[in-house]
């Protein structure tokens, strides 16, 4: 069917029974491949077409802009959505690739649909949609500004706006592990030190604490959670051609976290979690090797255990001794283990001599010298 016959036939439709057919020709466009790369650029400029003016219906048939979708029809597409993703069988590759030109991250309103769409999944417990964003997270990198915004929107949603409704995410690491880890790779990103005015230095901005509760019971509870996306082969669930992104771990971020709660936290409340959340992710990492026996090395990035120096160092003159050395000693846990269970890729050499900056540390000295000329 040529592109104008596709387009006709989906104006006789109504919304949202259009949106639904337009995403299953979407899918047969995202799944033939003839080789030809101006044939696929087509099919994938038609894809978009649909896209923007029957699922999402940004424009009208002339090509004008029209106006937004009112809330009924928002929920209507979001159930749309829903159904389509976890419909039993059908292609897991072309439904992602569907989902991929959909959320592309450079459309603001999408992204905000698409927060409400996986709060929805959330809620209802629906995994193909979990799973979806999961996958376009890693291949958009869990660090870059879609997934923050993404990750921003659901900590909004679950622990600032309706902090009653954290209970439903106590069981998400188990329902949609790979979501899990990677929503905590981009959170990590939301919070710890910033500076709020070049002339006052670091200020700390520490997570919501019912966050801080849930990922603290999710690191305890499943020890294997923080390395998900390094088991998970996205390779089968890509579209055909496509290359999974390398994977980052939650640990760096974390470990950022407790490492600077020591300098500024004073709740006691808060305080006992950031110390039990330090020991589950110690604990984690000898739990894991394991499972990732084969390539253990990959866990943790030397670039940012060291990039947590600089922030103990920028706020030194405004610490106690007390304060300043249990940073240290837990930078020093952290890193001892890491170096240990062989968990740290990259520039291991430039991490050591960060760590050298740092005041004398018992702890940390003891840390270095086992390591130093084992590097």
């Amino acid at each position: 069917m040529s592109s104008s016959d596709a387009k006709h036939a989906l104006r006789k439709l109504e919304f949202p029974f259009r949106a639904r057919e337009a995403l299953s020709r979407i899918e047969q466009l995202c799944t033939v491949h003839t080789g030809s790369h101006s044939h696929n650029s087509r099919q994938a400029e038609l894809a978009n077409d649909l896209i923007t003016e029957f699922v999402f219906c940004e424009i009208d048939r002339r090509g004008s802009k029209r106006r937004k979708l009112t809330c009924i029809q928002e929920l209507q597409l979001l159930e749309v959505l829903c159904d389509y993703l976890s419909y039993p069988g059908g292609n897991e590759a072309g439904r992602n690739a569907v989902f991929m030109f959909l959320f592309p991250g450079s459309h603001p309103n999408r992204s905000r649909l698409l927060v409400k769409l996986v709060s929805m999944a959330i809620s209802t417990n629906n995994s193909p949609v979990l799973m979806a964003t999961a996958i376009l997270m890693q291949q958009l990198s869990c660090t870059s500004k879609f997934s923050l915004q993404l990750a921003n929107g659901l900590v909004n949603d679950y622990f600032v706006l309706v902090p009653k409704s954290v209970d439903r995410l106590k069981e998400l690491s188990k329902i949609a592990p790979l979501f899990t880890a990677n929503f905590l790779t981009a959170v990590t990103e939301m919070y710890g030190c910033c500076y709020i005015d070049k002339n006052e230095g670091l200020e700390w901005k520490g997570p919501p604490v019912s966050l801080l509760e849930v990922i603290t019971e999710w690191v305890s509870e499943q020890p294997n959670l923080c390395i998900t996306a390094l088991l998970v082969d996205l390779q089968p669930a890509l579209p055909s051609g496509g290359i999974p992104m390398p994977a980052v771990t939650p640990y760096a971020g974390l470990f950022k976290w407790t490492v600077l709660s020591a300098l500024y936290e004073t709740d006691e409340k808060v305080c006992r979690l950031y110390e039990q959340l330090h020991l589950a992710l110690l604990e984690s990492l000898i739990d894991c090797i394991p499972s990732v026996s084969k390539r253990p090395e990959h866990i943790i990035s030397a670039q940012h255990l060291a990039a947590i120096v600089p922030s103990i160092l920028d706020t030194n003159y405004l610490k106690s001794d007390e304060q300043f050395h249990n940073a240290i000693d837990r930078l020093g846990q952290a890193v001892q283990l890491s170096l240990h269970t062989k968990s740290v890729y990259g520039n291991k050499q430039e991490l050591l001599k960060q760590l050298e900056m740092l005041p004398i540390n018992r702890l940390m000295n003891m840390v270095l010298n086992a390591h130093r000329e084992a590097i």
